[in-house]
């Protein structure tokens, strides 16, 4: 556990202040706090140095220290509560408002949807070409693929497979996969780029998964699987992403109802 205050600021900034490279200190410093709450030196539920400790500490002023949290609060890796300063966020959290994967429990007489866990298993940037390419306007851009396990209530493991074009979302490109585990990303590409999903299409086909899919999801091997494929648009009809859910057989209600913006 890190020492609080003065000390523990200017411990927490000999150990993880960037000495090279010529990023502008607001994203030094969050790139430190991000790379410092990977390490376990700041565990969940810890209270950074303030601002004001941060500022006494790093070469940092005022606003640098504040556009560097916020930025951090945006990426989801703290929390900030009145009264408490900054928090360090439980990065098993539960997605926020999960939108694609909303299975319903109607046990007890009431209908509720089912917490929903993800994780990064993978991302890679490339240039191939595929289904994805027409719908998201690729061209000869490069394309971000990112692999991912939807854990529904701990009960269920689909498989999700999202792309978009790199250079339009570079932060899904260069934050660590911790910080993007648990990310709504419709809800994160909204906050930091402005870009608001507004309508999507959806579209259901049965595909046996390959092993990859199968081992790391509840599908069965060899088996076809339900891929539930969404493309997301802006109100103008502009593509965001496009996405493949490979979901198992469950006892479960998947609504795919119009989901709250």
């Amino acid at each position: 556990m890190p020492m609080l205050g003065h000390e523990g600021a200017a411990e927490f900034v000999r150990r993880y202040w960037p000495t090279g490279g010529d990023q502008p200190k607001h994203e030094k410093l969050r790139q430190a706090f991000t790379a410092s709450i990977i390490d376990g030196y700041w565990p969940p539920g810890a209270r950074l140095p303030t601002e004001a400790e941060l500022v006494s500490s790093t070469p940092c002023s005022l606003g640098t220290v504040q556009r560097a949290l916020r930025a951090l609060v945006d990426d989801g890796v703290i929390k900030r509560r009145r009264g408490s300063g900054s928090i360090v966020a439980d990065l098993s959290e539960p997605i926020e408002e999960p939108w694609h994967m909303r299975f319903l429990d109607k046990s007890g007489g009431e209908s509720r949807y089912l917490p929903v866990f993800t994780h990064v298993l993978e991302r890679l940037v490339s240039r191939e070409k595929g289904p994805w390419s027409t719908a998201i306007d690729q061209g000869d851009r490069a394309i971000m693929k990112i692999d991912r396990i939807f854990a529904i209530n701990d009960e269920i493991k689909a498989y999700a497979i999202f792309y978009a074009v790199a250079e339009r979302f570079p932060e899904l490109v260069e934050l660590p996969d911790t910080a993007l585990n648990g990310k709504n990303f419709k809800i994160f590409i909204a906050r930091r780029y402005h870009v608001p999903v507004h309508k999507v299409r959806q579209k259901v086909r049965f595909e046996v998964p390959n092993e990859k899919i199968a081992s790391n999801s509840d599908c069965v091997p060899g088996q076809p699987a339900m891929v539930l494929n969404v493309v997301a648009h802006t109100l103008s009809g502009e593509p965001i992403y496009y996405q493949d859910f490979y979901v198992p057989a469950t006892r479960y209600e998947l609504d795919l109802g119009t989901a709250p913006r």
